[in-house]
């Protein structure tokens, strides 16, 4: 019996040295390939654009209060004093004004056909050109500045022979209370039958100014008067001795002055 049991003793004690000696080999860990986290890409900041700041245009206002170029009628706002129709026109030369110089005076309140409108308030300049040519005695053509038929002044192309006079030329005469009042800045123009004439008012200062060409202006003078000038425009008269000629506008423009 006893050997029964250390039989099965030694074979339990063998088979406990033989699994002592087997190698374990470690099983290496299975790797789990996780997915990487999906983490939401948040959009770039916006930075906010600035709004341009606006800056309002400031209006240019148009230095030209009116240019009127005799194209088939005349703009609205003119009056004639003393109308004489028969002697005025815009078809005999087209584009252009035709007045005829007759043989009154504004001081005499009897020039025909003087056209006028209301003169802007404050200083501006007005201008034409005229082409005329005077060959007799006071014939005269051009721009005037109007208070009333004693006082005003005008300006233009005309023919004198008597007192300080250069016959044919420009000159400037200036009316107050009736008379004209010296000088009369005479300059001598002859050699061409167009002049661009131009007046302008600073003030109590009246300057005249001429150009042979509508582009170099020339000063022939200037006066200083008290007067209120209530309306502007053109002129042509004083024809005593020869025979009615046609003083021809091309345009009539009020600006401010430059």
């Amino acid at each position: 019996m006893k050997s029964l049991i250390e039989k099965i003793m030694l074979f339990a004690f063998s088979l406990l040295l033989t699994a002592c000696s087997l190698s374990i080999t470690p099983i290496a860990p299975a790797q789990i390939n996780l997915k990487p986290t999906n983490t939401p890409t948040l959009p770039p900041t916006q930075t906010p654009t600035p709004s341009p700041i606006f800056t309002p245009t400031i209006p240019t206002v148009d230095s030209v209060y009116l240019r009127d170029e005799f194209d088939g009628k005349l703009d609205p706002g003119w009056t004639w004093m003393r109308e004489v129709p028969e002697q005025w026109s815009l078809a005999t030369v087209p584009g252009y004004l035709q007045i005829d110089a007759g043989r009154g005076y504004v001081t005499l309140q009897n020039m025909s056909n003087v056209l006028l409108r209301p003169a802007p308030a404050g200083d501006f300049q007005i201008q034409t050109e005229v082409t005329f040519l005077p060959d007799s005695n006071f014939q005269f053509a051009g721009l005037i500045i109007y208070d009333n038929d004693a006082n005003f002044l005008q300006a233009g192309h005309a023919y004198c022979h008597s007192g300080i006079c250069v016959r044919e030329g420009i000159y400037m005469d200036y009316y107050k209370d009736g008379i004209a009042s010296p000088p009369n800045f005479a300059q001598v123009y002859k050699d061409n039958k167009v002049v661009a004439l131009r007046l302008i008012r600073t003030g109590t200062t009246y300057t005249f100014e001429m150009s042979s060409d509508g582009r170099i202006f020339f000063r022939v003078g200037n006066i200083v008067s008290d007067m209120k000038p209530l309306q502007v425009g053109l002129i042509a008269g004083q024809n005593v001795e020869g025979v009615i000629i046609p003083a021809l506008f091309n345009y009539f423009e009020v600006t401010s002055p430059q």
